[in-house]
């Protein structure tokens, strides 16, 4: 019979890895026009939690300089710089607001104005702009990251962050050897 490596941070990340993308495969099956809230709100808060336990195995992974990046600055740099890394800081502030307080997030609305081409018409579940979510709780340690999700996430389709962070995962799962 074969040891779980129940100490093993490699194993763990891959874990964290497989967790987000369940949870994100979830929510992408229960946003659909009509859903009720609570039944989208269970896997996006599901998905917010293992992006960011992901994350953070990454930068655990790069603390350590265990043959994957050579310092934990460097990891963060790399996030910074890549577009779909980026999204992770927007990403940790809504998990705090639906961790703690329990916020949707995200909601379903319809089409408006302004908008980008090509258009696609229908509802669809969108990240709330910050200020339309209850007023923030002073446990949440997350506030500094209030401006990043408002500018990656608020407005966009609810499924794009999640993609670009999945996007991101890969990247650094190749890197890492994983």
């Amino acid at each position: 019979m074969a040891t779980t490596p129940t100490h093993d941070p490699r194993f763990m990340l891959r874990t964290a890895l497989k967790g987000f993308d369940s949870a994100r495969q979830r929510f992408i099956s229960a946003a659909v026009p009509g859903a009720a809230p609570e039944d989208v709100f269970i896997p996006l808060s599901e998905a917010l939690w293992w992006a960011v336990t992901t994350d953070d195995g990454f930068e655990d992974l790069a603390r350590t300089g265990a043959g994957y990046r050579p310092n934990l600055g460097d990891y963060r740099t790399a996030r910074t710089k890549d577009p779909h890394g980026q999204v992770l800081n927007g990403l940790r502030y809504a998990r705090d607001r639906c961790g703690h307080q329990r916020a949707l997030v995200a909601m379903e609305q319809d089409l408006s104005l302004p908008f980008t081409l090509p258009v696609v018409l229908g509802k669809f579940f969108r990240w709330r702009r910050s200020d339309q979510l209850p007023p923030a709780d002073p446990r949440v340690r997350s506030k500094e990251l209030q401006p990043e999700y408002d500018r990656l996430l608020a407005g966009q389709l609810a499924s794009k962050p999640l993609e670009s962070a999945a996007k991101w995962f890969a990247q650094e799962h190749a890197s890492a050897g994983l």
